[in-house]
């Protein structure tokens, strides 16, 4: 069973007056937005949703060129006084999707304008969202079959073949994340693999174990049971 799924698309960029070379912002740049999000009040549960498009976090002046340190100074870092090396006026873009968070397209504008991320402020320079449908695999009645036919592992692939090459990684994203806590609520794991990052010899593998090929848009999932489950009678 396939399900049609809108999508909230977004891209914002925003230029801060004074970057310091903070971890929230450096460190695992692939969730930026997510963490963003998450510190201007979304609760966790509804960021999960959110998938980050962007995966390199390069700040740039207003001219495209990469920004350079203009000195150190100190700045407020988890409650303490820090000294840093910081940008001036350095622009920060970054994209990402909604798959179902419930929040608005204001929701998101609003957050963003906030404009204050720890002690670092920011503008908002630019803010872009449009609504994409994409098309994809029912994940619960995926997990529940797997979850059947587990003794103790099981493999299966899907295909997302009718989702835009842009958002391909976005979504791919998001099947693993939601197959992980599916698998996590019932005791077990599962490994999320989609084929076109994989080594010829290890496409070759699966395929040979699922009996088909596979294509770019192939994800292969491998679900194991951890716990035992309780018996009969």
């Amino acid at each position: 069973m396939t399900v049609h799924l809108e999508v909230d698309v977004y891209s914002v960029r925003v230029s801060f007056d004074r970057l310091f070379a903070d971890p929230a912002v450096f460190d695992d740049p692939a969730r930026l937005a997510q963490k963003y999000l998450v510190s201007a009040g979304v609760p966790t549960e509804r960021a999960a949703y959110f998938q980050q498009t962007t995966k390199e976090i390069v700040p740039v002046d207003d001219s495209g060129k990469p920004s350079v340190v203009a000195g150190t100074a100190k700045y407020r870092h988890q409650g303490r006084r820090v000294r840093s090396e910081y940008m001036t006026g350095a622009n920060l873009k970054i994209a990402y999707v909604d798959f179902g968070s419930g929040l608005s397209p204001e929701n998101h504008e609003t957050l963003w304008k906030k404009g204050r991320w720890g002690e670092m402020k920011f503008e908002v320079k630019s803010f872009h969202h449009e609504k994409v449908m994409i098309e994809l695999p029912d994940i619960n009645e995926l997990f529940q079959m797997l979850l059947v036919r587990a003794d103790p592992t099981t493999f299966a692939s899907l295909e997302l073949a009718n989702v835009p090459e842009s958002l391909f990684q976005a979504t791919f994203g998001y099947v693993e994340d939601r197959l992980r806590r599916l698998a996590a609520s019932e005791g077990g794991t599962v490994e999320v693999y989609a084929a076109r990052d994989l080594s010829p010899e290890e496409r070759r593998v699966l395929e040979k174990r699922l009996a088909r090929e596979s294509t770019r848009s192939t994800v292969h999932v491998m679900l194991s049971k951890t716990r035992l489950q309780p018996s009969e009678g």
